[in-house]
Formats: structure tokens, sequence, C-alpha cells
């Protein structure tokens, strides 16, 4: 595999909405786009989702930027090699977000190559046909998410994760549980709760929930283990698990658990791969999440939703749900609750480059000529 050129796109897409979560808030979303060329004439794309600030986790835009101009992208010129995999053993600590950007580009190119969709030729498993949409929604009046839920039941959601902090209180989410019983929900802290607010969640093990991820800021998840007091809810966990070395760990805790799997936490397909492999060896349940990214990162993860196996629908929305345009044609859209799910080549549809220039505001062109 040989690549002649890159471009590295900072792209600007408007959001409809501020989305709070417990952590921050966004409104416009900064992200990076790769563009890998070949000699003969393909091109692959890739997306590095970091955030411009670290509330998510420690790499931002920045950090991802830099590393990506000053080495992975110089060294990926000046290199031939038959699997895009093998950018693994170029780098050392690497940021994950960045290399899942690049790795994600190389992939996209080399499948195209080989007239293959990247997900089942990766996995060597068929898709399912469809998959069911999940919805997210961040801090909000009480009023706003009644609203905000009615709207996704007309159209076709049957599972909500809502945003959480200490500041709501379990006065609210009770009260949508009761309200919406045909709703399965789910909620998500961010790692909002210290451990000794351990008597709120457990008031919310009461109440069926799908699962509550991240619900305690913590160093080490080890400190999990004093939580024995016959906890039903699954406990799921999304930015604690940046490696398979820490899913490790969820073996060893004293409740269900369960993964919330996003390519660019992991460091790409390659740690997400064996990161589900595991999943599915240890009786951990997985689930797709995303990064409030646009459709180029995310289409992988609605075709990971269409793995055997997930244990619940992907925090996977329509584009339109969060952008007025997406990058990608067509566009992620679940009519009445459902979505097909695409297996074109590469990623498995188009990237709309008249649009990914029309949103650029920065750009990084590399080129090697052997």
């Amino acid at each position: 595999m040989i690549i002649e050129k890159i471009t590295m796109f900072h792209v600007q897409l408007p959001m409809k909405f501020n989305f709070k979560t417990a952590k921050g808030s966004l409104n416009l979303r900064d992200t990076i786009i790769i563009k890998v060329e070949s000699p003969n004439g393909l091109s692959g794309f890739g997306e590095v989702v970091a955030f411009t600030t670290p509330f998510y986790t420690s790499e931002t835009f920045a950090d991802s930027w830099k590393i990506l101009e000053e080495t992975y992208l110089p060294e990926i010129l000046q290199k031939e090699f038959s699997h895009p995999f093998e950018i693994h053993e170029f780098f050392r600590n690497p940021l994950p977000m960045a290399l899942a950007g690049l790795e994600n580009a190389l992939l996209d190119l080399y499948f195209k190559e080989k007239n293959e969709n990247l997900i089942t030729g990766l996995f060597q498993e068929k898709l399912a046909d469809k998959i069911p949409r999940g919805a997210v929604l961040g801090q909000m009046s009480d009023e706003q998410t009644i609203k905000e839920i009615d709207q996704l039941i007309n159209s076709g959601v049957k599972r909500i994760k809502l945003k959480i902090s200490p500041q709501i209180g379990t006065d609210l989410i009770k009260k949508l549980v009761k309200r919406y019983p045909q709703i399965t929900f789910a909620l998500d802290a961010n790692r909002s709760f210290q451990l000794t607010d351990w008597p709120v969640i457990k008031e919310l093990d009461e109440l069926g929930l799908a699962c509550i991820e991240e619900p305690f800021d913590i160093k080490d998840l080890s400190e999990l283990k004093l939580l024995t007091e016959n906890f039903l809810t699954p406990i799921c966990f999304d930015e604690s698990v940046q490696d398979l070395e820490s899913l490790k760990i969820l073996t060893k805790l004293p409740f269900q658990t369960m993964l919330n799997v996003k390519i660019g936490r992991l460091g790409g397909l390659y740690q997400t791969q064996k990161a589900i492999e595991f999943c599915r060896q240890h009786q951990i349940g997985f689930w797709i999440g995303s990064m409030v990214e646009s459709g180029i990162s995310k289409i992988l993860h609605v075709q990971l939703a269409a793995l055997s196996g997930n244990a619940m629908a992907g925090d996977l929305s329509d584009s339109k749900h969060y952008f007025d345009i997406d990058l990608i044609q067509p566009e992620i859209a679940f009519p009445n609750g459902w979505m097909t799910v695409p297996t074109g080549i590469g990623i498995g549809l188009s990237v709309n480059e008249t649009l990914l220039k029309d949103y650029t505001v920065n750009k990084l062109i590399m080129t090697y000529f052997r």
C-alpha cells in the first residue's frame, strides 16, 4: 500500500442546538477530516473526533492536529505497507483519536482497492440489514426534555439515553420512567458523581434502566470492587476504558458491566475489533456510541451496530438531528426508527467533497512521490 498525498481538513460544523452534558456543552463541532490518496487514483477518508477542550478525554483537537502534522502523516508518506493495521507498529504511545482518524482513512482506501465493505471485510461476518435508532438527550429543562422525548417517540425511537449530573437529582428520572413505560431508558453521568454519592446511584437501581454509564469520577476502576450491594443495573463504561488493559478490569468487578464502543476513543478499528471480541468472550455487554461527529466517522459506528451481539440500540441519530447538513451522501437517517445499513465499498457510502470544502476553515496538504 502506497500513499502519495494526504490532505488534512479543519472542518467546522454548526450544530442545531447546544448539546449539554455534566462536563461541558457544544454548539459548534470542530473536527479533523483526513483524505489519503494512492497512485491509482483512489482515496480514503477518516475523521479525528477529538474535541477542542479536554472535557471528554485529555486529547484535544490541537493535540491531534500537531501530532498528525509533525509525526504520523510524514511517516505514512514514506512507508510502503501491506495493511493499514501496520501503522500500530510504527507509533509508540500514540494519541488514540489522531491515530484512529488516520487508520480509518487508510482502511477506507484499502477496502476500496479490494472492492469490499470495510466493516464486513474486517469482521468477516454479515451485517444486519437494518438497525434501530437510539437517541441521546443532553441536559435541559424538564419541560423541554418531555417535549423532546415525545418527538422521539413519534419518530419511532424506543431507547433513549439521558445525560445526568448530581445537580439533576432522581425525581425527573423517576417521573420519565413512569410516564414512558414503552421506552427503554439509559443514563449517562460522564463521571460526575463521587463514590460518596453511591446512595443516589443505588436509588436509580430500582428503575429498570438498561444501564448507568460512567457514574463515578475515579482514577482506578478497581475502586468499584467495593460496590457489592446486589446492584442489578449494568454499569456501562465509556471514557474510563481507552485500551484493552482497562477493559480487562471489567471482568473483575462484582456487578454486571457494559462497554460503550467508540472507535476514536479506543484508538481505531484495530483496537475496537479486539475490544468487541473480548466482550463477546467474557459476556460483557457492548453497544455502539458516537462522538457528535460527522457521518464520515459515524457511518462506521452505524455498521458496527449491525454486528451480532449488540446489547442495545446505539447512540445513533439522523445526521439532521445535530447538523443542517452532513459530509456524506446519502446522510444517516432512521425513518420510523430504523436505518438500512449501507454496505458499499470502503466506509459504505460517498463523501460530499463539495461540502467538505465549504466547511473547511484550514487545511494541510502533504505529498510524496517516489
